[in-house]
């Protein structure tokens, strides 16, 4: 019997095929960054963002009319240092920014770059996102106050506070919650409370985002991490290219497979030809 080389082959081009398309591990997140950008200052008229990298020329990215209450999805970035500038909405890029700030983004962490305050104090804030695990059985999350007349604001949860008087324009730190079915009881400081019911999953990180609008007060529950994985969801960082990262486990399951077979192939054929 022949060595059956055209089948060995095929076994090897398989496998470093499904290497090459192997997904990115969970410790390769770790060679990330990752953003989210939000629009948080109710008297602020609609804005176009830029996102610059210092050394970088050719990355840029534009985001166009963003509005109060806006939050973008999580982007991943590379490492290093950027500008995060805003220009009112459809103005020129040279024109100068309204205002701008500079983040330094570090492996495996997560940010927001809010526009926080009225305008006429408007600042843009880099706000550091949790996105580790929380114990088992619980949720972490915090409060951002973007509601010009609502005062400090406190939050129960099931009529237990859990945070307390967060200033306009501020983000509390995070905490600890039960996770499962609840009701988020948002109070400003001289108004009705107002009632968000929420589920909050175990090992999930929240942002509750206290809005205004029109004089009437409102509140969001966005997800900054979930599951296992702590990585937030988002696009990946455009203009930018390279190779894949390969997964190592399936890595040397791959190839352990395709010399095992091919073994067994050799061995075979020595023994029909002993035979």
């Amino acid at each position: 019997m022949r060595i059956h080389w055209k089948v060995l082959g095929a076994v090897v081009v398989s496998a470093v095929l499904a290497l090459a398309a192997a997904p990115a591990s969970a410790a390769a997140a770790a060679d990330e960054s990752y953003l989210r950008l939000a629009h948080l200052s109710p008297d602020t008229p609609r804005v176009d963002v830029y996102l610059t990298a210092f050394g970088r020329p050719d990355f840029h990215q534009r985001f166009n009319g963003v509005g109060y209450g806006d939050v973008s999805e999580y982007q991943t970035i590379q490492p290093g240092e950027y500008t995060i500038a805003m220009r009112p909405a459809g103005a020129d890029p040279g024109t100068k920014p309204v205002i701008s700030t500079t983040l330094s983004a570090q492996n495996g962490r997560a940010y927001t770059v809010a526009g926080l305050g009225a305008f006429a104090k408007l600042a843009l804030k880099v706000l550091d996102d949790e996105i580790s695990l929380p114990p088992a059985g619980q949720a972490r999350m915090r409060v951002v106050n973007a509601a010009p007349h609502a005062g400090d604001l406190s939050v129960e949860r099931a009529g237990t506070a859990v945070v307390e008087r967060v200033a306009f324009g501020d983000a509390s730190s995070y905490v600890y919650v039960p996770a499962g079915a609840t009701s988020l009881t948002v109070s400003p400081l001289d108004a009705s409370p107002t009632d968000l019911p929420v589920r909050l999953e175990a090992g999930s990180v929240y942002t509750v985002l206290v809005l205004e609008k029109d004089g009437a007060l409102s509140a969001g529950l966005r997800q900054d991490a979930r599951g296992a994985a702590v990585v937030p969801h988002g696009a990946i960082e455009t203009g930018l290219g390279g190779p894949s990262r390969v997964d190592t486990g399936l890595a040397l399951v791959l190839l352990a497979s395709a010399v095992t077979l091919g073994g067994a192939l050799l061995v075979s054929t020595r023994r029909r030809r002993a035979g």
